[in-house]
């Protein structure tokens, strides 16, 4: 029985550690290319063994009349952060009052579910009509709306089942201490759902940093963000890979950061809650 668990343990290692170098090796791929000079980037062989250059992030960081590092990376991290605190704002209420009255009824939370379903580019004509109308066209603002549509049903769906797992008689205790309705969500169920409100804003994060569609159609020049701005290295002439690399590796490090930054809470809330 010992040798059969300890295989079978191998085995699980084994493949656990072939699934994460299978979904890895696009990301360091990624990051070799921004090494590589071009002779080796669009050689017919993939090259591994190479001479390092930093040409394309000297390009990528250093001259801003190719690419605009600085605003380009400020208009994300101005549309991602304030996305994520407003869904978080908007959405723990509404989950708040779905999952502890039932309010909608029991169809109300799958129909805010089913428009993360839909495709995005079912609503770009009409936002993009909207945004005319309304001079919302490449403007910060205006993204910090249209991420709006994408995060509150994923987060609204996700806190509801946060607010779940917690116990009721937690609330009813306070509820009978004598605090009120407003001082049991700020004070009790709040706190509680730390670890699923660090996990929501996180993925809503990732979200809105990682869109690329409404971007690229809603901005021309001032409210560009990282994902449009890199794809501005496909040009009618050539496909500067070695500078897409580079900056989409610059894009990366946030992400990974606070990734690592709230790892226990990430994992913690994922686990909590998510799925029932």
């Amino acid at each position: 029985m010992k040798k059969k668990k300890v295989a079978a343990s191998i085995l699980t290692i084994v493949v656990l550690i072939g699934i994460i170098l299978i979904v890895n090796i696009p990301i360091v791929w990624l990051i070799m290319t921004s090494f590589k000079m071009r002779p080796d980037i669009i050689s017919d062989h993939p090259v591994w063994i190479f001479r390092p250059t930093l040409e394309h992030y000297i390009r990528v960081l250093a001259r801003k009349e190719v690419f605009p590092v600085d605003l380009y990376f400020s208009n994300s991290l101005i549309v991602t952060i304030s996305t994520t605190l407003l869904a978080i704002l908007i959405t723990f209420p509404a989950a708040y009052s779905i999952a502890r009255f039932n309010t909608g009824g029991r169809n109300l939370s799958f129909w805010i579910l089913s428009i993360r379903m839909l495709p995005p580019v079912v609503f770009l004509i009409p936002i993009g009509m909207l945004f005319m109308s309304y001079h919302l066209l490449d403007t910060k603002f205006g993204l910090i709306i249209v991420y709006l549509t994408f995060n509150i049903p994923f987060a609204t769906w996700t806190l509801k089942s946060f607010i779940e797992e917690i116990p009721r008689e937690i609330e009813e205790s306070a509820l009978i201490d004598g605090a009120g309705r407003l001082g049991v969500i700020t004070r009790v169920t709040f706190p509680l759902c730390a670890p699923g409100l660090v996990a929501v804003s996180l993925i809503c994060f990732i979200f809105s940093w990682n869109e690329f569609l409404y971007a690229l159609v809603l901005t021309s020049l001032r409210a560009v963000t990282m994902t449009v701005g890199t794809a501005r290295f496909l040009t009618g002439y050539a496909i500067w890979w070695g500078d897409i690399s580079a900056a989409a590796t610059v894009a990366m490090i946030p992400v990974i950061v606070l990734g690592f930054l709230s790892q226990k809470y990430l994992v913690r809330g994922l686990t909590l809650g998510a799925i029932k």
